[in-house]
């Protein structure tokens, strides 16, 4: 059965690599060794021309320079391999001295074998399955595969999934927080037989809770027309349970296949009381999306008073479990966190032209000034079809 590699794991195999790479690029430079071809090292010692193939190796990676990784267990010869080796040059009058380092980072190497209980052929299958997985071109293709599914079940799909958000600290009766957001979707397709698409804003959370109902007062969105589609698709403004207002695009007058691009704002107030340091806003990939940037700004004294980072999780697995359980929930592929500095000079994004474009028209729509605000970014491509990007602010 093949081993799964933990970081930790990985590490120790560095450190074991280290060791013979450093200890048998020394052997190499012994004078009955130095600048012997593998054949003539094979036919001297009595070794498989094979062994001292791969042992010869090393001499490439000193030369380059290269720092030996895990990788360097799969590909020198064996534990047995590299002992029958030195006792080679041993028999041969190579002092036992020379050899200690190599004969000590030999038997490092069958203790790391041991301790993980797999021989080096299982590790060497092992490794070739994590690089694999830890691949980032590959990841992308597997997570377009999961795109290309999820469109062809669902009828839907965007080239971009665009969400981005203002949020600051305001004292007003009821509320101590206002938000003001925009959210959409370019590129967005759908078939007749797909269900309605939904223009929703962020979620917000607060120590694993969710701020909703008397807590939160959700203004009806608008549509930002001048960044909609002309003429627009049939849209219906809906309440959703406990006061989320969104719109809904009725596939039923789309032209199939035909791209569209829709956004909506909103204004809010949130009432974020008690419990500990933890808030975190939550953009759901609701539809199969090609990109998805999810853009929050805070003012300078919230940055400089909070922790700020990214995250994703898959969306749902459990009802009691809160949204940040790292452990239950966390995708190991994780997305791209950006500090995107002051204001919307760095707004701009390859996935959507008029990116920074619509982010300055949701400052300037609500009358809030960019300039006193950092913003943060979390992005990916071909995101994981309902997983949830977020962006956690810890109280330092």
């Amino acid at each position: 059965m093949t081993i799964i590699l933990t970081d930790q794991m990985l590490e120790e195999a560095a450190k074991v690599a280290g060791g013979l790479h450093t200890s048998f690029s020394g052997v190499l430079e012994l004078p009955n060794v130095a600048g012997r071809r593998a054949s003539t090292l094979s036919n001297e010692l009595g070794v498989g021309r094979m062994t001292c193939q791969r042992i010869t190796k090393l001499g490439k990676l000193t030369r380059d320079d290269s720092a030996p990784g895990p990788r360097l267990l799969a590909e020198l010869p064996g534990v047995s391999g590299l002992r029958q080796f030195l006792d080679a040059l041993l028999k041969q009058g190579t002092p036992r001295s020379a050899l200690l380092g190599a004969q000590e980072a030999v038997d490092a190497f069958d203790l790391y074998l041991r301790d993980l209980g797999v021989s080096q052929t299982a590790f060497a299958s092992a490794l070739l399955l994590h690089d694999a997985a830890a691949d980032p071109e590959r990841r992308c293709q597997q997570r377009r595969k999961l795109f290309d599914a999820a469109s062809a079940v669902t009828g839907q799909s965007a080239d971009a999934t665009i969400s981005m958000m203002a949020l600051q600290a305001r004292e007003r009766q009821d509320f101590n927080f206002e938000q003001i957001a925009v959210r959409g979707y370019s590129g967005m397709r759908a078939s007749e037989s797909a269900m309605p698409i939904r223009l929703p804003i962020n979620m917000a959370y607060s120590d694993y809770r969710n701020i909703t109902g008397d807590e939160a007062a959700r203004e009806p969105q608008a549509l930002v027309e001048l960044f909609c589609t002309s003429p627009l698709p049939s849209i219906d403004s809906r309440i959703i349970k406990q006061q989320h207002l969104a719109h809904l695009v009725d596939p039923a007058h789309i032209p199939t296949g035909e791209p569209f691009d829709c956004f909506a704002t909103q204004h809010n107030l949130w009432n974020v009381t008690g419990g500990g340091p933890h808030k975190a806003i939550w953009l759901y990939v609701d539809y199969p999306t090609r990109h998805c940037t999810f853009d929050l700004y805070v003012p300078h004294g919230m940055e400089q008073m909070n922790v700020v980072s990214g995250d994703c999780h898959l969306w749902g697995t459990s009802l009691l479990a809160p949204p940040e359980d790292l452990w239950m929930t966390r995708f190991a592929d994780q997305i791209e966190f950006t500090r995107l500095g002051t204001g919307t000079e760095n707004a701009v994004s390859s996935a959507y032209t008029r990116h920074r474009e619509l982010t300055e028209h949701m400052f300037e729509h609500h009358g809030w000034d960019p300039a006193k605000f950092v913003g943060f970014r979390c992005e990916m491509t071909f995101p994981v079809w309902r997983s949830g990007l977020c962006i956690v602010l810890e109280a330092k």
